[in-house]
């Protein structure tokens, strides 16, 4: 079960570069294409993006996920600072606020903290709980600029 001391808790911070060829790829695996040629051309070509209103390539919303995983130290890493059984956990919920564009050529950073941790009695079994640790991450660019909160919730059966 998930260690309730550890509310509050930050993982050190990661810097992640924001590279095309990753964006292109994330947008694939996300579109399920096999090519290049069949995603928004915003994500792989930088005068669709700047037409778009973009100053580059920008990433697909749920990219950030990427800096999330990499900013705990990736799942195991944090699943084992939480106390977490990777066994019994589940992935409950994904939110993206931003205040501004990520795009290619970019250098983000985020800094991951631990901001709710609570119990919630499973319907039509009373005395059973799950755990829900929800995560938030903020994301600041190369200026200093915040781009980005970003927050996951995992639930542990």
């Amino acid at each position: 079960m998930a260690d309730k001391s550890k509310l509050g808790y930050e993982f050190p911070a990661h810097t992640f570069a924001v590279e095309k060829g990753k964006i292109v790829e994330f947008a694939m695996a996300v579109a399920q294409k096999d090519s290049k040629d069949k995603i928004k051309p915003i994500y792989a070509d930088a005068e669709a993006a700047k037409k778009a209103g973009y100053p580059g390539i920008v990433i697909p919303p749920t990219f950030p996920t990427c800096l999330m995983v990499s900013t705990g130290g990736g799942l195991m890493e944090i699943v084992q600072t939480l106390g977490i059984n990777l066994g019994r956990l589940l992935h409950a919920e994904e939110d993206y606020e931003y205040f501004g564009s990520i795009c290619e050529g970019d250098t983000i950073s985020g800094r991951m903290k631990v901001v709710d941790m609570y119990d919630k009695e499973k319907k039509g079994r009373p005395g059973k709980f799950m755990e829900f640790t929800t995560l938030e991450t903020e994301v600041r660019n190369q200026r200093g600029e915040l781009v980005l909160k970003a927050r996951s919730t995992m639930v542990e059966r």
